[in-house]
């Protein structure tokens, strides 16, 4: 399920802190990293005559190709196979990185954010909200937050599957990530909270009870928590909480047109979580 990684970088400290979780995931079945950078042409859209497109995108490249060689050499000392995008593509990088996940047929994308913070990403989305609204492969977002003195970035969770948050909305999408939720268990922790945020006048006893049978029937630990309120709210905060260091949900399988909408509850957990977020497509 974890076997082969898409992972995206635009070489900054923040984007690559994900490298510190290439051996727990190799742990859980990773046996290939295939690394692409997207030179983003957003950033000279509008520029003034006289500036050489060309010549600007064929610097990127030469620098880019030379920056991903080392991540791959590094990926490669962890005893994990490793390449990179080639050509190195240029446009929009939220749909470069879907593109490149379809072409590669890669299990999942692996990617950082910093989430909330500051204007450009509350109005317009970061580049990892794209990713999660439009992918059709699983997407493992790492939250990541600024040292002490803007001095690099460091990791939110020291492990991803120590302490896992299913969230469970009784539906058929949310109950295809069962065999995801219970193999990173079993190379984690093996604890997980089975959370519930209910709506009125439903059945939710008798489905959760079986899902926690299903997982307990392997030797992981779960405990069934059922919340009233809304439900990206509850599951932040129940994360909070239980001191977990994974949310896994499903993102019910919206479309392009029906992801791009703001306000789905997958959407506001990955804008507003502190802690990794894996989405189910």
């Amino acid at each position: 399920m974890f076997r082969r990684a898409l992972l995206p970088t635009d070489f900054s400290d923040c984007a690559n802190k994900v490298l510190v979780y290439l051996k727990e995931l190799k742990n859980a079945g990773l046996e290939e990293v295939i690394l692409i950078r997207v030179i983003n042409l957003a950033r000279v859209v509008g520029v003034t005559s006289g500036f050489d497109i060309e010549a600007w995108i064929k610097d990127e490249e030469k620098e880019s190709a030379k920056r991903l060689e080392e991540l791959v050499d590094q990926i490669k000392g962890m005893g994990i196979k490793a390449r990179y995008v080639s050509p190195i593509p240029a446009g929009d990088p939220v749909s470069e990185i879907v593109k490149a996940a379809e072409k590669e047929d890669v299990s999942f994308i692996l990617m950082a954010s910093r989430g909330k913070g500051i204007l450009k990403e509350i109005l317009l989305g970061s580049v990892s909200e794209g990713v999660v609204r439009r992918a059709t492969r699983p997407v493992i977002v790492v939250k990541v937050k600024k040292k002490k003195g803007n001095a690099g970035c460091e990791p939110r969770v020291e492990k991803l599957f120590d302490r896992i948050l299913y969230a469970h909305d009784l539906s058929e999408h949310s109950q295809k990530i069962l065999d995801y939720v219970r193999h990173a268990a079993l190379s984690g922790g093996k604890d997980v909270i089975l959370l519930h945020v209910r709506e009125e006048d439903e059945d939710y006893t008798v489905k959760l009870e079986e899902v926690k049978r299903e997982l307990e029937k392997d030797g992981i630990n779960v405990k069934i928590m059922i919340k009233d309120g809304v439900p990206h709210k509850q599951i932040i905060r129940t994360a909070k909480e239980e001191g977990v260091t994974l949310i896994m949900m499903s993102s019910r399988g919206l479309g392009f047109v029906e992801g791009m909408l703001l306000g789905s509850t997958t959407d506001a957990v990955v804008r507003h979580s502190d802690i990794p977020v894996f989405i189910h497509h």
